[in-house]
């Protein structure tokens, strides 16, 4: 609408990228920046206290009091369903971003690709347009006859091996001692995995074992790329 003016948050958890992107937006005639945050509980605060219009976060910002991922865009989805929502993410699972993108969100950018297009998908957006980057469109074009089996091959041998001893009914410490690793780095093999496979919850990541049977696939050669 001419003359309309949208408030904007920003949400990343590297702040090069916030100077970055609000950079980009200074001179943008009809965005009022409204603030940025750095995790879900600072985003959340922003939503709570100001009238927004549009947000353009991060997908992955771990540490907040909402979670983050899909956890956190659908907190946002539901209780701030008037929001415009614009994914800015690193992310190239094609499944994951085809779970992204069934949310119902009305922007998906990579941040690989050229930051200037940021402004563009931000006016189409605000001109009630839904608006996918390239690289993002071309990805998701090819998840359409990806069976979920291949989604375990982008396993690493101990992301596999933490998710078929939790999916055998392990907690998080009881696999920490287990394979003597610290409670944190089976905790984020377990989220990697997730992240992966696409699961946004356990009891999806309980489905589809029901599916393919994860507890029963054979471990891929280690690679040496996990964490330790």
């Amino acid at each position: 609408m001419l003359g309309q003016r949208f408030n904007l948050v920003i949400a990343d958890d590297h702040p090069i990228v916030l100077v970055g992107v609000t950079s980009l937006l200074r001179d943008m005639p009809n965005m009022t920046l409204a603030g940025t945050a750095e995790n879900s509980t600072e985003l959340f605060a922003l939503l709570d206290r100001e009238k927004i219009d549009l947000v353009l976060t991060d997908y992955a910002m771990p540490g907040g009091a909402f979670g983050d991922g899909m956890e956190m865009l659908e907190r946002i989805k539901t209780r701030f369903p008037e929001v415009r929502l614009i994914v800015l993410t690193v992310l190239s699972n094609p499944a994951l971003l085809s779970k992204i993108v069934q949310l119902q969100v009305h922007g998906l950018l990579n941040k690989s690709s050229d930051l200037s297009e940021i402004p563009l998908a931000l006016q189409r957006v605000a001109a009630g347009f839904k608006y996918f980057s390239r690289s993002m469109r071309s990805i998701l074009e090819a998840q359409s006859t990806r069976p979920d089996v291949d989604k375990i091959a982008l396993l690493s041998k101990r992301e596999l091996e933490v998710i078929r001893m939790f999916l055998g009914g392990m907690s998080i410490q009881m696999i920490a001692e287990h394979l003597r690793r610290s409670s944190k780095t089976v905790s984020n093999q377990k989220r990697m995995a997730m992240l992966k496979l696409a699961c946004a919850n356990d009891a999806e990541l309980f489905q589809l074992n029901s599916q393919v049977g994860l507890t029963s696939v054979a471990p891929p050669r280690d690679s040496g790329g996990d964490s330790a």
